[in-house]
């Protein structure tokens, strides 16, 4: 069946831009709409369905192509010789044309139709697209391979003219899978090949891709090979596909399917597509035929029956690109925009013009390329040689605006009239002349790219003018401007366009913009934006902070897309356990994130996500989704999972969550350390590194990222991911230990406040805490570390002391007093007194409520009071020292050395002499030492940093050490069981026992050398190396067993299988390692043994080994030691020499943090050492029971971590900031000063030398290459420029030059005046009467033009008509006339949506949806209409009816039917130009060559953005009298005046002046809004007040239909709707006014 197409009908609601959904601006080129009506193509090619792919299917079931269904040949008299031959599938050899074979209209031969269609007589039958052809499955998808240019495959399809919209968007984006465009750059230009000159062509090519990749544009051509498609392709082949990004450089070409020359080997028989399909490019191009371009990406090739008819494809391109445009960024919900487009000029001829014409009229901006000729360099002088100038003028509102009217002076519109002539010839040449001058009315919307080193006003980069003109066009539009910057992620335009010294934006409209950006990732948008007042505190709330962990802003309503990347991050595979975990099911909440962020540094770090009730209880759903899940308590969270992860039990919880506001969301205190975790969890370290900066706590912050990024790592199979983790990880930390020894190098003092300040917003833990719990040996190592641990290991011993001083004071105590130094007293004096007071009591009961560091005391410091480490002489008392000098770590130290040396001691001694039956009384010390090391280790682990059993197990036995001490104790209690058990048997297997524990205790010593420096390292090698052992034992133990059992079989076959068996063969394998090698076994004989079963089983004679065994066994031992003895050990010696390399090198950082773990354990350990050491347990369990009844009893205080107050803490994080923003800022300094930017440079020096060179080198070769000075008419795209000094001294002479010549003009008029007979020089005479004459004949050439223009009809023929996508047929000049013959001519029919609901301004009868002979007496024309009350007589005389339609008599227009008028016919109205002379601020008339300036009212339109008279359509029944003034008052005058008194005399003023008008003009009306059956005709009149008196109190002021109203000044540089200009120019000759 065929398919039925029509023409836009008056039932299409999508035919008017009101109708479409299209953003707020505009958005592309508009085009003819078809409405598809009863589609049903027919089935070509029957290929099995199952067998295809899902793109396959698509295709064949939504894409059609269009056939002609009607063969009609084409006459003779056609030029045949110029068209190409045809190449027809399986029809003769390819490109040869049968003589005899007839030529279709369509452009198709005879045997292209198939028999079966009907034919047509030759050259008789109209033949049309509409009515001759019809839809079917499209033959040609796939994709392209082009022979020659490489393996690249392109995506192509050939596609119906009237294919939807919406089919071709799902094919790009689903099918192609495409990603949706951040910019789109339509590309036209000259489809024919042009020279460009070298450097500007490498310009334009690399702008293009530099601004396709950093925006992510899309870019839209024609896709020949020809033109400026083939120079988009190259630049893609030069810079886009070499680039290192990647994201693709997407080039979509839309071409004519009948102009593509080989278009044959594009198609498949059977509907399947080809995949690919190889395309060769012929080395000779055929005429009305194109090859495709090679390197363009996607093709579609817009088919509409016909062969060799170019165009089909230009208003399929443009409803394509208005597709796109009414697409939204994927920049987040807020941040998204409408998908810009910008027309890219370059060459070009009239199509060229027309659509960029087009394309300010939908308010689509342009950039022209300057110096790429014909059109583009038209363009391009008018623009710089037009003026804008701005025009005051009143709104609705009664406030004055600034609108800018583009002027062009009379020799500028002569000399484009001479430009367009000479390019494109005298056809259409008023037609071209006005669209280049239309095309500038908007200049915001226009920008020339001018290729210049150095020139003022020039823009280096073609990326930048094509940014800068999309910004242009949104100037007042601050919000999409920035949506556009940070959609495209170009942080120079936002800083050179945007952030203006001159222009000032609130910081709230920038949250939006900001949450984007953070989402986006774009550091350098979030540092500009704070640069530019937003303020964090402002900016993030706790929604924002949950959108910011739950990606809302980006999940697509339509596609799951954003979200399902989300699910694939390390970040979210980590919180959704959580999430899951804690039982909430839709959301992650901050809950959440705080037990990861606990998970990931230890649970020694309580997140305040943990401990704020309200962010406890925050209600997730309720803040991102506005519905409340929750009813009472907690039900998101499960019972005991806060308890666990704050220490606090469930009922505390509760009940403060029951009294907690539940959907309050403050302000964040620190927002920077929010956004910052946030960042880290991410991984997005650029990001991370801005927000550390601006936060406090530098050191803190990047010791907990790099905790966390280290974690993360350990936490991901990803090797890659894992690898980038530990590097971010330690940028952080390298970040932390620079800040501390910056620090550290200014003042010690605060550097070390700085390790031990508690850190209230990080989970109230310390530096030093944070470093240790995250293995952070390289900052344990720095000297202010281990300066503070210094100090913490002499306790109150001055550092003065040396170790053989205290050694000696140790064994002799009364030598304390007159050897040992102390450090002063005063200060833990005054704050042991405060203490004593209850000062500090209330703090004290907040700290032990958190439960933050249960195993380390807080000490609270007072702003007036520090430590201070150095030696003062010592006022102490007695037992002061005496205390001091036992409760110091070294002496707890020296004295556990002590202790255990005697422990090791007394159990040598029961082992060796009184091990025996009777348990001895050392026996029962040796046990109670053993309990009070056991209690010790219980002590241990308890006081653990964390906070429940669980994790505190965990960190005991992550320490090695602890692994040995469970292990002694374990075997020490299993022999004393041995022991009791009083049996031989047990007592010497309890021995055994005993004696293998001992030999551990002794192993337990080694730990107390990790003090040394020497010998601590070391100790570091084994544990590494005992690792390398085992894993070598794994490997090893495979050769020792497969030998061992291999030789054991051949030696002793059919062995019983028992204990013995395994490890007489087990001992054969292992001691052959060590040089064993059983030789006198293998080779022993009978009678040492023997072959007796019954001999060797009871013992007598060992078993005689097989005769095989003495030569089969020694050679496979001399294979198994060759390879064990050889190879495997030297792999274990290579194995240690690298573990020793490896901790050689970093053997301090190695030592220092063993130190630290060993300073730490006896710095918490009771003074007394075992056995004593039970008395400190049982006062500390006593200590603990009193704690729990009351909090009366204050904590002991803490070199290791100190609160301090308010002022003092505040006064300690601002220097810390001030060293870290002075540390990042001179290690900017360095970057910049760095090799790698010093040769960039120097580069791009170069680079700018080299082009002044070439640009200068052209410039010689055009001037001088004919041995001529240069022509004084320079071509457009010659620029000279000349060195910086030169030009400010030549623009310095000009100055001069200028002001001589008006000084010298002045005298010689004052001369003129005094003396009569003073006349001036010849040659000043001469060149002003040349000056003279060529500024009249200007003026009569622009006169001439705008008279011409209206006879031939101009504004009706514009391609685009108003308001709507409809572009009418082509008109030419030469064929606007009725009597010259036009066979093509098929007009487009149109009638407005407002017109087909059929109001009271229009006609109810739609004539031109009926058949001819319907038509007939339905309407009278020529004539009144008494049924409507409407004038159907024209002002011109008697028009023609044709078939029931009128005729517009002044020709054709391109369209048919009624459009935007209500009236078949004419149309009346009346246009009101109300005058007065334009006066100076004295009153006197304003003079211009002679003549008095006159001014109109004018107003300024809403639809087109022009300027008109003041006029409006004449209501039914109405005079054009009434008609003029009714809407003279309605769009001019608005509310007239507000005071009432003085209403009446205006009116009266305004009735008399009305009634002295005087008609200027009374015909057809050059109107837009025409078509062939419905046309404007006006009466023009004229209101002069010659005084002024009348008009001079009225205020202007713009009506309810209208934009703004102001005077204008008549000229014939204005631009004005319609034929105003006309009007106003006979107004002007009546008045003998200036024009």
């Amino acid at each position: 069946m065929d398919k039925k197409v029509t023409k836009v009908s008056p039932a299409d609601p999508m035919d008017t831009i009101e109708n479409m959904e299209s953003p707020s601006h505009g958005k592309s080129l508009i085009s003819l709409h078809y409405n598809e009506e009863a589609v049903d193509a027919e089935n070509v090619g029957a290929a099995p369905v199952e067998t295809m792919t899902y793109q396959q299917r698509w295709i064949r079931d939504n894409i059609k192509m269009r056939v002609c269904t009607k063969f009609v040949e084409k006459p003779t008299n056609v030029n045949s010789d110029l068209l190409p031959p045809v190449r027809v599938p399986g029809k003769g050899l390819p490109g040869i044309q049968s003589e005899a074979e007839p030529i279709c209209r369509c452009g198709y031969p005879r045997s292209t139709h198939g028999q079966s269609l009907s034919s047509g007589t030759s050259g008789m039958e109209d033949w049309k697209v509409d009515t001759h052809t019809k839809a079917t499955r499209t033959n040609a998808f796939g994709t392209v391979e082009f022979l020659g240019f490489g393996e690249n495959e392109r995506n192509y399809v050939r596609v119906d003219v009237d294919t939807k919209m919406k089919d071709m968007m799902e094919l790009m984006m689903d099918v192609w899978g495409l990603e949706k465009p951040n910019l789109l750059i339509s590309v036209t230009g000259g489809a024919k090949n042009f020279t460009m000159k070298q450097k500007l062509k490498e310009e334009f090519r690399r702008g293009l891709m530099k601004v396709a990749r950093s925006t992510g544009a899309w870019i839209i051509t024609g896709g020949t090979n020809a033109g400026v498609m083939k120079h988009v392709g190259e630049a893609v082949r030069d810079y886009g596909l070499v680039s290192a990004s990647t994201n693709p450089i997407i080039v979509i070409g839309v071409a004519t399917w009948g102009c593509i020359q080989n278009k044959e080997d594009l198609t498949d028989s059977e509907c399947r597509g080809k995949w690919p399909a190889s395309y060769r490019l012929g080395k000779k191009q055929r005429p009305k035929e194109s090859f495709l371009d090679p390197n363009h990406t996607h093709f579609v090739l817009v088919d509409n029956g016909t062969q060799h008819q170019f165009g089909v494809e230009i208003p399929f391109r443009a409803w394509m690109e208005n597709s796109i445009a009414n697409m939204k960024t994927n920049t987040g919900k807020n941040a998204s925009v409408y998908v810009p487009v910008v027309l890219l000029v370059l060459e070009g001829g009239p199509g060229t013009l027309e659509t960029a014409h087009q394309a300010v009229a939908n308010n689509t901006p342009i950039v022209i390329v300057q110096g790429s000729g014909r059109a583009a360099d038209i363009l391009a002088y008018a623009y710089q040689n037009s003026i804008g100038e701005e025009i005051g003028a009143t709104d609705q509102e009664g406030k004055t605006k600034k609108i800018t009217q583009t002027i062009f002076d009379a020799s500028v519109e002569a000399e484009i009239r001479n430009q367009v002539e000479e390019n494109f010839g005298k056809k259409n040449l008023v037609r071209h002349c006005e669209m280049v001058k239309e095309t500038l009315k908007n200049r915001d919307l226009v920008t020339v790219f001018e290729f210049s080193i150095g020139g003022r006003g020039s823009s280096k980069d073609i990326d930048r003018a094509i940014l800068q003109a999309l910004l242009r066009a949104n100037k007042d539009q601050i919000f999409d401007q920035l949506k556009l910057a940070l959609a495209w992620n170009r942080i120079d335009i936002a800083k050179s366009e945007i952030f203006t010294d001159d222009r000032f934006i609130q910081p709230s409209m920038l949250f939006e913009i900001m949450q984007s950006a953070l989402i986006l990732n774009r550091v350098t948008f979030v540092e500009l934006l704070m640069d530019n007042g937003v303020n964090l505190k402002d900016f993030l709330t706790k929604k924002r902070l949950l959108k910011l962990y739950n990606h809302r802003d980006l999940y697509d309503s339509s596609s799951n897309m954003m979200q399902e990347i989300n699910k694939n991050t390390q970040l979210y595979q980590l919180l959704d356990k959580i999430r899951r975990k804690n039982g909430n099911e839709k959301y992650i909440s901050l809950v959440d994130v705080g037990c990861l962020i606990q998970d990931l540094i230890g649970d020694f770090y309580t997140p305040w996500y943990l401990l704020d009730p309200k962010v406890r209880d925050l209600d997730v759903e309720y803040l991102l989704d506005g519905v409340s899940a929750k009813c009472m308590g907690m039900p998101g969270i499960k019972k005991g999972i806060l308890s666990m992860a704050t220490g606090q039990k469930q009922e505390t919880v509760e009940n403060e969550l029951l009294t907690s506001d539940e959907y309050q969301v403050p302000d964040f205190d620190n927002p920077f350390q929010e956004l910052f975790l946030w960042a880290v969890l991410l991984n997005r370290q650029e990001m991370a590194k801005i927000l550390w900066k601006g936060g406090k706590d530098a050191t803190a912050a990047a010791l907990v990222a790099s905790g966390m990024l280290n974690s993360l790592s350990r936490q991901t199979d990803d090797t890659e991911l894992a690898k980038k983790l530990k590097e971010n990880s330690q940028e952080f930390s390298n970040l932390a230990i620079a800040v501390l020894n910056e620090c550290y190098d200014v003042e010690e003092k605060k550097a070390q406040n700085l390790l031990i300040r508690e850190l209230e917003h990080w989970g109230a833990a310390t530096c030093v805490l944070l470093a240790v719990e995250s293995n952070n040996k390289k900052f344990i190592s720095q000297t202010a570390c281990q300066t503070l641990l210094n100090n913490v290991w002499m306790g109150h011993l001055s550092l003065d002391n040396q170790l053989l001083q205290l050694l000696l004071c140790v064994f002799i105590p009364p030598l304390i007093f007159p050897v040992i130094k102390f450090k002063g007293d005063s200060d833990q004096d005054g704050i042991e007194n405060l203490q004593e007071k209850g000062v500090l009591r209330d703090k004290k009961r907040k700290l032990e409520k958190q439960k933050t560091l249960s195993s380390i005391p807080v000490k609270e410091e007072k702003e007036d009071l520090q430590v201070d480490y150095e030696s003062k002489p010592s006022n102490l008392s007695f037992w002061k020292k005496l205390y001091y000098f036992y409760t110091a770590p070294v002496i707890i130290f020296a004295h556990n050395v002590l202790s255990y040396v005697i422990f090791l001691g007394l159990y040598s001694y029961i082992l060796l002499v009184k091990f025996n039956k009777d348990v001895s009384n050392e026996e029962i010390i040796l046990i109670i030492w053993v309990f009070s090391i056991f209690a010790e280790e219980v002590r241990q682990m308890q006081s653990s940093s964390t906070k429940n059993f669980n994790t505190k197990l965990h960190s005991y036995i992550t320490d090695p050490w602890n692994i040995v001490d469970v292990a002694t104790i374990f075997i020490f209690v299993m022999g004393i069981v041995l022991r009791f058990l009083r049996f031989d048997s047990t007592l010497e297997a309890a021995r055994c026992v005993m004696a293998l524990n001992l030999v551990i205790f002794f192993f337990r010593i080694l730990h107390i050398f990790s003090v040394h420096k020497q010998l601590g390292p070391k100790l570091v090698m084994i544990g590494r190396m005992l690792k390398d052992l085992l894993y070598f034992i794994i490997i090893l133990m495979v050769f020792v067993v497969s030998y061992s059992i291999a030789a054991y079989s051949v030696m002793y076959p059919n062995s019983e299988l028992s204990i013995v068996l395994v490890y007489n063969v087990m001992r054969l394998g292992y001691w052959n390692l060590y040089g064993e090698l059983f030789l006198e076994d293998i080779e022993r004989e009978e009678p040492d043994c023997s072959f007796d079963d019954s001999v060797y089983s009871n013992g007598s004679l060992p078993r005689c080994p097989s005769a095989v065994s003495r030569y089969a066994v020694p050679i496979l031992m001399g294979f198994y030691v060759l390879f064990c003895n050889i190879l495997l050990l030297n792999l274990l010696i290579a194995m240690f020499s690298n573990t020793y390399q490896i901790v050689q090198e970093n053997t301090d950082q190695y030592w220092c943090f063993q130190r630290y773990r060993l300073i730490y354990e006896y710095y918490t350990r009771p003074t007394l050492a075992p056995p004593l050491i039970l008395i400190s347990h049982m006062a500390l369990f006593i200590r603990w029971i009193f704690g729990k009844c009351s909090f009366c009893l204050s904590s002991q205080p803490s070199d290791l971590i100190k609160r301090f107050s308010s002022d003092k803490a505040r006064e300690l994080v601002q220097w810390e900031n001030m060293i870290a923003d002075a540390f990042m800022n001179r290690l900017e300094l360095e970057e910049k000063k760095n090799i790698e930017n010093r040769v960039i440079n120097t580069q791009e020096s170069i680079h700018e030398l080299f082009f002044k060179l070439d640009e200068l080198q052209d410039l010689q070769a055009t001037s001088g290459s004919s041995g001529q000075a240069p022509i004084s008419k320079a071509p457009v795209n010659q620029v000279v420029r000349m060195p910086p000094q030169m030009d400010k001294r030549l623009l310095a002479l000009e100055e001069q030059m200028q002001q001589s010549t008006v000084a010298l003009n002045w005298i010689m008029k004052i001369l003129q005046e005094q003396e009569k007979n003073t006349r001036v020089a010849p040659m000043l005479e001469d060149k002003r009467e040349n000056e003279k004459q060529k500024k009249e004949k200007d003026k009569a050439l622009v006169k001439n033009t705008v008279e011409e223009r209206k006879r031939l009809n101009y504004k009706a023929r514009l391609p685009c008509y108003p308001q709507s996508l409809i572009n009418r047929f082509p008109v030419p000049d030469h064929k606007v006339s009725w009597e010259i013959p036009f066979p093509e001519y098929d007009p487009v029919i149109y009638e407005a949506p407002e017109v087909k609901e059929h109001p009271y301004w229009a006609d109810t009868i739609d004539l031109i949806f009926m058949k001819p002979e319907e038509r007939i007496g339905k309407i009278k024309f020529n004539e009144y209409d008494d049924l409507n009350k409407v004038n159907r007589k024209s002002y011109v005389g008697t028009y023609q009816v044709q078939d029931g339609l009128p005729l517009n008599p002044t020709g054709r227009t391109g369209l048919i039917g009624r459009g935007l008028l209500g009236r078949y016919g004419p149309n009346h109205c009346g246009d009101p130009i109300v005058t007065r002379w334009k006066r100076d601020d004295i009153g006197n008339v304003v003079m211009k060559e002679g003549k008095k300036v006159l001014e109109f009212v004018a107003i300024f339109r809403k639809d087109n953005k022009l300027w008109s008279i003041p006029g409006g359509m004449c209501e039914p029944g109405q005079k054009v009298s009434q008609c003029l003034k009714a809407e003279f008052t309605e769009e001019a005058l608005g509310s007239l005046v507000e005071d009432s008194n003085m209403e009446e005399k205006i009116k009266s003023d305004l009735k008399i002046m009305m009634e002295e008008g005087e008609e200027i003009y009374k015909g057809i009306c050059d109107d837009p809004r025409n078509t062939d059956n419905s046309w404007l005709e006006t009466v023009v009149f004229n209101y002069h007040d010659d005084t002024g008196k009348v008009l001079h109190p009225f205020l202007l002021r713009a009506g309810e239909t209208v934009e703004a109203a102001s005077w204008l000044e008549v000229s014939s540089s204005l631009m004005l709707h319609s034929s105003h200009l006309y009007y106003v120019q006979l107004v002007a000759e009546k008045l003998n006014a200036f024009f």
